[in-house]
């Protein structure tokens, strides 16, 4: 039986671009010149290479930090100087160890044309999770505290953020049970306990409110039919830092759609987006938190509060100006900018790759 996070991968985008696929067949690729030149696999993913003191680590789509041995060093000190990082990752600081970032081409492997594209939006935003962290929990309880709870904690009988907004939290978790909703539950508690103050005392009243709902779904509608059915689309990438972007299929989904979005990741990821030619809509969205740092408190001033009252302005102004016909140029020019990038990437990776020989070889 398949559980409801692996179902994700029977989605559109992964069925209509086949990026697992390209992606997959690029790591093969990778691995297989590595071996070919004595390298040797030094972790379970395959993802960190050795010969003598030599270090090669390979890394698509997740964040490469990851595959650090210690957690606590500044990502530019996370490998020593005989490593090499290969990767999709934009990296925004300098670093002692060389990265190779692949060609902006390789976004190609997102090239597709939604099917369903006509945007009718009924409910505020769209928030759709299936793994949960705890910036994704911490997101999801900040959206309810914003509209459910007045300032004294208590519940807030004029707003049902329940039939607000298209919301669906899955739970799933890389630890615990993953097909029962006992276990989703048990999950959802679990990461909540994992967090620390200021955090716990904050979300307190809705992690109460909501827990016995976990795992929580408001509504019948394909992944697909939610993200048009919302004023905008509110996408959270795995990974989150002030010194890298990472990017997934979640980030290409929203620019592929003629509907406003806002998206939670790494700094200056809007920024790095809007240079390599998609078109951000930064005239209907300013992005203004893109370029904030996450402070790791729970106050006002936070890059996650800020996001949301950002999102809740934009909310607003799209709802009385209702930019249908920009955000339909947006998708088509994002669309063939991805169809571009998909034709360019066999020339630019022919160039690239032999670079990557001379440092690793």
């Amino acid at each position: 039986m398949t559980d409801p996070y692996h179902e994700i991968y029977t989605g559109e985008i992964f069925q209509t671009s086949q990026c697992i696929w390209h992606e997959n067949n690029l790591l093969d690729f990778v691995r297989s010149n590595l071996i070919s030149m004595g390298y040797q696999s030094a972790d379970s993913n395959n993802k960190v290479w050795r010969r003598g003191n030599q270090t090669v680590v390979v890394c698509l789509v997740d964040d490469f930090t990851t595959c650090s041995e210690d957690y606590s060093l500044a990502v530019p000190y996370l490998f020593d100087t005989n490593t090499v990082v290969i990767t999709d990752n934009r990296v925004n600081v300098p670093t002692q160890y060389r990265v190779c970032q692949l060609p902006a081409s390789f976004y190609g492997i997102y090239s597709h044309t939604p099917a369903v594209n006509t945007w009718q939006p009924d409910r505020r935003f769209c928030f759709a999770v299936n793994r949960m962290d705890h910036k994704r929990m911490l997101m999801f309880l900040e959206m309810r505290l914003r509209v459910q709870f007045r300032l004294d904690g208590e519940i807030d009988d004029r707003f049902n953020i329940d039939e607000m907004d298209y919301t669906n939290f899955n739970c799933w978790s890389w630890n615990g049970d993953n097909t029962s909703p006992a276990g989703l539950r048990e999950n959802f508690d679990r990461q909540y306990q994992e967090l620390q103050s200021p955090y716990c005392e904050v979300y307190e009243k809705p992690y109460q409110h909501v827990r016995d709902m976990m795992p929580y779904r408001n509504h019948a509608l394909s992944q697909e039919q939610a993200h048009v059915s919302a004023w905008m689309n509110i996408v959270m990438e795995t990974y989150s830092s002030d010194t890298t972007v990472a990017l997934s299929e979640k980030t290409f989904r929203a620019l592929c759609l003629p509907v406003p979005w806002m998206l939670y990741s790494g700094q200056h990821t809007v920024a790095y987006l809007n240079s390599l030619g998609f078109d951000v809509m930064s005239d209907v969205s300013s992005h203004r938190y893109d370029s904030m740092i996450e402070n790791r408190t729970a106050a006002y001033g936070d890059k996650m509060v800020d996001f949301l009252f950002e999102a809740t302005d934009t909310i607003e102004r799209i709802q009385a100006d209702s930019p249908r016909s920009r955000a339909q140029r947006a998708a088509e020019h994002n669309q063939q900018l991805l169809k571009q990038m998909r034709q360019q990437w066999p020339q630019d990776f022919a160039q690239w790759w032999p670079t990557v020989v001379e440092l690793i070889k």
